[in-house]
């Protein structure tokens, strides 16, 4: 940027022109139009951040608790791998499950909304097949929008009981919550879980039973989680204790600066009533009658402070304080 003219180089222009989008139109500082790319900030989720140690460990815990419980329950050899966890929008999630799906939803409370479990058909037809002695390879399949047959709905309850287990187990030093099973689906479209641009956490598990594999996916709000894992991790943390220590001593400078600021006061000694016609007709010299209290109000704009009554020091009309008014 030339300094000296506060406008864009020529090579800053077509830096910004390279960015066009036909559908948004903006002036340059030169006056010359450029078209550019719309930016919504609080839509942005690049730089939101979780507390990922928090996620893994817990994450961890999930998946060495699921798999001890499915080869115990089930008998099925399971080999479970955490792969991730991110932030993204739920609508990119539902655009990247394919149907069908065994999907669920599992309070969370004290904290608001639900988790969604999702497990893939694939995974729970295998599991099927294995548990009543097969070599694992099945032709069944979902159909969409049709409830599960008895005994692939049987599979999904005990893993879905085993995951809800592990949840509990691996959350509880962070958060105490029973993830109860609500509501469930062959689709995550008609869970309505959340909105199509709601952020959310999803942690990725990657399951292998023989040759096959599939995942099975936790999705949290991202607004309810937040909190509870990033005060953990500050726990967890001597750094961010000492950051946090640094911004205490910052908020009392500011505070203490605060202090010096001037505040005008107002002190109201009394009031008079006249008439509309009196008041249209005011002239320079007119008097009207002041009827005075014994106490009178001191104010800070709107804000009442205290009530005083009226006096002298030396020379000078004072007040002096009779009673503070809370605020």
């Amino acid at each position: 940027m030339d300094k000296e003219l506060e406008t864009l180089s020529e090579e800053e222009l077509e830096a910004i022109q390279s960015t066009r989008n036909d559908e948004h139109l903006t002036k340059l500082a030169t006056g010359e139009s450029a078209e550019v790319i719309k930016h919504d900030l609080t839509s942005e989720y690049n730089n939101v951040s979780i507390a990922s140690d928090v996620f893994d460990s817990v994450s961890e815990k999930i998946r060495g608790i699921l798999q001890e419980g499915v080869s115990s329950v089930l008998n099925i050899p399971y080999q479970i791998n955490y792969e991730k966890t991110e932030v993204c929008r739920f609508e990119a999630l539902l655009a990247s499950t394919d149907s069908p799906v065994s999907a669920a939803t599992l309070d969370i409370s004290p904290l608001h909304g639900h988790a969604v479990l999702l497990i893939d058909s694939s995974i729970i037809f295998r599991s099927l097949d294995m548990f009543f002695g097969g070599a694992g390879v099945s032709t069944i399949s979902f159909a969409t929008n049709k409830k599960l047959a008895g005994s692939e709905e049987a599979v999904v309850d005990i893993v879905v009981n085993l995951t809800k287990s592990a949840l509990k187990t691996a959350w509880e030093p962070i958060f105490v919550a029973d993830f109860e099973k609500d509501f469930s689906a062959n689709s995550l479209s008609e869970l309505q879980c959340f909105k199509p641009e709601e952020l959310i956490v999803l942690s990725d598990f990657e399951v292998s039973i023989g040759e096959l594999s599939g995942k099975i996916q936790i999705a949290y709000p991202l607004a309810s989680v937040r909190p509870p894992t990033h005060a953990q991790a500050k726990q967890l943390d001597p750094k961010v204790k000492e950051s946090e220590s640094d911004s205490n001593d910052w908020a009392a400078d500011l505070y203490e600066a605060h202090l010096e600021i001037g505040i005008e006061i107002n002190a109201k000694l009394g009031e008079f009533t006249t008439t509309l016609g009196k008041l249209t007709n005011l002239q320079v010299g007119d008097e009207f009658p002041l009827s005075v209290s014994d106490s009178i109000e001191i104010s800070a704009g709107n804000t009442p402070l205290f009530s005083a009554i009226t006096g002298t020091v030396g020379e000078s009309f004072a007040i002096k304080i009779e009673s503070i008014k809370s605020i």
